[in-house]
């Protein structure tokens, strides 16, 4: 899944996040009770944002649409609260800010931008002060998280002839052959337009119906993902270097795949210096 299910935890205990038997059945109970509550279809953890003062724990809910999604946060493994929607230009905002989160949801941040003013003899630019929630910045982080590095393994989702995306229940897990190719794994976000370079990129194995979301392999700079083969071979983990803590595992015996974030919700503004 595009979230990680409680019973595939120990998937990313390599990567560094580990709940102990109390923790997880906190979080089973409360899902379980948030999703009775609201009437989901589905609900599972998305990660974990490091706060200050406190941690934010992240859900995310899903239906028939697969990107119309609802995200709940906790600070106590207990009481689930809905985060707010954010706009197109309130993500922009939150794009530009580098502090660590507070672990304050009524805190407030303050920013300011430059704007362009019209030739009235005043050479002196005008400063707009822009201000937002740290739960407004909470569902624009995991907005951009979402969009830029989320990850689904080629042929886990179809659309099909009314272009309708589902999951793909005759998917069985990347071939061995495959488990370790960035080609094999896809951005799972709308958007994406099949073009020529698409169907030269896949040559003779180009699919329409799995084809849908572009590749890992084509991303810039070269050396942002981090692909290491795990247990001889049986399974993939795949770390982001752009949004670091966001990490993807996918295992084809028995098919299991999902992602989860947990890190400080800071891009990493210095990744052109750190590749070659």
């Amino acid at each position: 899944m595009a979230f990680l299910s409680l019973d595939d935890i120990a998937a990313f205990s390599s990567a560094g996040f580990v709940l102990n038997t109390e923790e997880r059945a906190a979080l089973r109970s409360s899902l379980l009770l948030k999703k009775n509550e609201e009437r989901l279809d589905e609900i599972g953890l998305w990660g974990k944002i490091l706060g200050v003062q406190k941690d934010y724990m992240i859900a995310q809910a899903t239906g028939e649409d697969h990107f119309v999604r609802k995200f709940f946060y906790s600070t106590d493994l207990v009481t689930w609260l809905q985060l707010p929607e954010v706009t197109v230009e309130e993500i922009k905002i939150v794009d530009t800010i580098m502090s660590r989160f507070y672990g304050d949801p009524a805190y407030e941040y303050i920013t300011a931008k430059n704007e362009e003013q019209e030739s009235t003899g005043d050479d002196e630019p005008h400063v707009e002060e822009k201000r937002i929630t740290e739960l407004k910045r909470l569902s624009g982080v995991i907005a951009l998280i979402n969009h830029q590095v989320q990850i689904v393994p080629r042929g886990a989702y179809y659309r099909d002839h009314l272009h309708k995306l589902s999951l793909n229940p005759a998917f069985q897990g990347l071939t061995r052959d495959g488990l370790g190719k960035l080609t094999e794994y896809f951005h799972f976000c709308e958007g994406f337009d099949i073009n020529t370079r698409t169907i030269m990129d896949r040559a003779n194995s180009f699919d329409e119906s799995i084809d849908i979301f572009d590749s890992l392999a084509r991303d810039e700079p070269k050396g942002i993902w981090s692909l290491i083969m795990e247990k001889s071979g049986a399974s993939v983990i795949i770390r982001s270097l752009l949004w670091p803590g966001y990490v993807f595992f996918h295992s084809p015996r028995p098919c299991k795949w999902g992602s989860f974030y947990y890190g400080s919700g800071q891009k990493n503004l210095n990744i052109g210096y750190m590749l070659p």
